[in-house]
């Protein structure tokens, strides 16, 4: 079965010379491993650079349920991700985002909603001006929403009333959000800790060093 589907790159895999292993998490089959031949390739049409953290492209997907990888066709980028890619806040906030992200959508079926939600934010976070350094920690308090594990905020009030804040701000008001560096070191620390509380197997991310680097040239 081929299902034309939007779908989210979640991270890549190199294959041999020249292919791609790739996590996706699609609108239509939820999260999906798929295998991209020849992605390095001079006459590829599906070339690596489709396939970053975050990038909402449409696929084509060869779907049977017997196979854990899935093959693809017609990869398209669904929307440019300049700013994403070359702004170094921002690119250090999308892996990080996406390195979560891989860990915590599991699920082979469509969630509707989620994938909304997270389309959305992408777009939104790429098209943001001011305040990027803060867009993660509205994005996982919000999150949790549709993982099932949102907080119950009077109680986080009384021990952080800072991370009770977030849940009540939308991406338009981040700039609200008055940190320093140090509090937004504290604050994703205080995130990672409560998802690894929720997520089975959640362990370190790995990108919150390169994500701490780039806060301290800021």
């Amino acid at each position: 079965m081929i299902v034309s589907t939007p779908s989210i790159v979640l991270n890549h895999i190199r294959y041999g010379d020249s292919s791609l292993i790739v996590h996706l998490y699609t609108e239509r089959l939820g999260r999906q491993s798929v295998f991209v031949k020849g992605a390095y390739g001079r006459k590829s049409q599906m070339k690596a650079a489709l396939f970053q953290p975050l990038y909402l492209i449409e696929t084509e997907i060869h779907h049977r349920l017997s196979r854990e990888m899935q093959k693809i066709s017609n990869v398209r980028l669904l929307q440019p991700f300049h700013d994403i890619l070359l702004h170094p806040v921002k690119n250090a906030v999308a892996l990080f985002l996406a390195e979560i992200l891989a860990k915590t959508l599991r699920e082979e079926e469509a969630n509707h909603e989620l994938f909304d939600f997270l389309s959305k934010s992408i777009q939104t976070f790429n098209l943001m001006e001011k305040a990027a350094a803060n867009f993660h920690l509205v994005f996982l308090v919000h999150l949790t929403r549709y993982l099932g594990f949102y907080p119950n905020l009077k109680e986080i009030a009384e021990n952080l009333p800072l991370a009770a804040q977030l849940a009540h701000l939308s991406f338009e008001q981040i700039e609200m959000l008055k940190i320093n560096r140090l509090q937004r070191n504290y604050l994703t620390e205080y995130l990672l800790s409560y998802y690894a509380l929720h997520v089975e197997n959640f362990g370190k991310i790995r990108s919150f060093t390169v994500l701490q680097h780039v806060f301290s040239q800021e």
